[in-house]
C-alpha cells in the first residue's frame, strides 16, 4: 500500500484550516502532483483509493495518468471534521481557541475542535479502511490518497501504536509518500515513512 498526502491545496496556501472543505488545488500544488505521479510511474499499482474531497482526488488523477486503473472514492478516507474551525485562519484559531489549538499542537491525542470529530474517532476510522481496502486487494499494489491528519492516524496505527501516540507521528509534506506491506493475517510492516525527495525546489506546506 502506497499512501500519499493530496497536494497544495488553498488551505495550505492560505493557512487555514480545511478539514471537510473542498478546496481546490494550488499552483504549486500541482507542481507537486506531477512530481510525485513521475515519482510512482514506474510501480504496479493495481488500483487506487482517493477521498472525494477535490484536493485528494486531482492528486490521484495525476497519478492514475501512468496507471490508468480504476480509482474509487473512500469517504472513509476523508480529512478531521474540524467543526467551528474549518475555514479559519490557524492564527485566528490560535488567539480564539487557545486551549484547543494547544491539543492540536502539543496533545493531539485528546484533540477535539469545537463541533468537530475527536482525533480517537478519526483515528478508528481510518484504521478501519487501511484494514478493509488492504483486505479487498490481496496480493495488489494499492495507492490511497488522503489528508494530512488522516495519514497522521493511519500510520500511528500502523507503527502499532494507539492514538495515546500520534504526537510521534509527523504530518508530512504535500504528496509525501509512505509505503507498507501487510501479511496474510494483515499485519502491517512500514517500509517508507515520510518520502519527500521529490519535493526538492517545489513550494510545500505542512500543517
Amino acid at each position: 500500500m502506497i499512501i500519499v498526502r493530496h497536494c497544495q491545496a488553498e488551505g495550505n496556501l492560505k493557512r487555514y484550516f480545511q478539514g471537510t472543505i473542498d478546496s481546490d488545488i494550488t499552483e504549486a500544488g500541482a507542481a507537486q502532483i506531477a512530481r510525485v505521479a513521475e515519482l510512482l510511474s514506474t510501480e504496479p499499482i493495481d488500483v487506487i483509493y482517493s477521498s472525494p474531497k477535490k484536493r485528494a482526488l486531482k492528486t490521484a488523477e495525476g497519478i492514475n495518468l501512468y496507471h490508468e486503473r480504476e480509482i474509487r472514492l473512500d469517504p472513509e478516507l476523508v480529512e478531521i471534521d474540524a467543526g467551528e474551525w474549518e475555514g479559519m485562519l490557524l492564527t485566528e484559531i490560535e488567539e480564539r481557541y487557545p486551549v484547543e489549538y494547544g491539543n492540536w499542537k502539543d496533545h493531539p491525542e485528546v484533540f477535539q475542535a469545537p463541533g468537530g470529530e475527536k482525533m480517537a474517532q478519526v483515528y478508528d476510522r481510518v484504521k478501519k479502511a487501511v484494514l478493509r481496502i488492504a483486505d479487498s486487494n490481496r496480493d495488489k499494489t494499492i495507492c490511497v490518497v488522503s489528508h494530512g491528519c488522516a495519514i497522521k492516524n493511519m500510520m500511528c496505527f500502523l507503527h502499532g501504536w494507539g492514538v495515546d501516540n500520534i504526537i510521534d507521528v509527523p504530518i508530512g509534506k504535500n504528496t509525501s509518500v509512505n509505503v507498507v506491506c501487510f501479511d496474510d493475517e494483515l499485519e502491517p510492516k512500514i517500509l517508507i515513512e515520510d518520502y519527500e525527495d521529490h519535493l526538492q525546489n517545489v513550494e510545500s506546506w505542512s500543517f
